[in-house]
């Protein structure tokens, strides 16, 4: 059976996972805060499995929805949607760029705890957010065993969804455990996150071993 992922946002995340997430297998529907009307070539362009929704009807329709907005934009955008249920994949940092000081000051907080109150009652898995963007796209899907990406979350149903959009990308899903405890190891400044590269799985043990010691 055919999955359907959702994008809330479709800015530079959405447009590299997108095609590759339809290529893995997926539909695919694209929303933003402008009107599906304002994402007709890019639906276009990304052929009959893709279409644009309002964000309130994407994320009725899909299966798992990925918040693909700026930090700034994320509470306004995910206000008043109907998340009871829903699979939903926090893919944000709190930063606006690259640079040490496009950090967003939140406090000591966890940013994933934030999301999650704006999202109540969806099943919250923390995933492509630990490298630039432009890492994931290039490589994704892996040319060789680098192909990792960690995820985090509570929810073993909506863990599952989320480990097989990533197999389906052809990489290799490794569970970190709840947000809150293996999530704080790729979260923005945690010890497996931009690294600028997709560990091996080999690597990848290592390094959590480490980062756990």
């Amino acid at each position: 059976m055919t999955k359907t992922l959702g994008f809330l946002g479709a800015g530079r995340l959405a447009q590299m996972l997108a095609p590759k997430a339809i290529n893995g297998g997926w539909r695919v529907i694209l929303s933003n805060s402008r009107g599906p009307e304002t994402l007709t070539d890019l639906v276009s362009a990304l052929g009959p499995n893709a279409s644009a929704a309002t964000p309130r009807d994407m994320v009725l329709a899909a299966d798992v929805i990925i918040l693909a907005t700026r930090w700034p934009q994320t509470a306004e955008a995910t206000a008043g949607l109907p998340w009871e249920g829903k699979t939903v994949v926090d893919a944000t940092n709190n930063r606006l760029g690259p640079k040490p000081e496009d950090v967003i000051d939140i406090g000591g907080a966890i940013a994933s705890e934030i999301v999650a109150g704006y999202v109540p009652g969806a099943n919250l898995v923390k995933a492509f957010n630990h490298e630039p963007i432009p890492v994931f796209d290039k490589a994704l899907p892996p040319a060789d065993d680098a192909s990792v990406l960690f995820l985090a979350g509570s929810n073993a149903k909506a863990k599952d969804d989320v480990a097989q959009l990533i197999r389906d990308l052809n990489a290799t899903p490794v569970d970190l455990g709840a947000i809150n405890e293996g999530g704080l190891l790729f979260a923005m400044g945690g010890p497996l996150a931009n690294k600028f590269k997709l560990y091996t799985p080999t690597e990848a043990e290592a390094a959590i071993k480490a980062a756990r010691d």
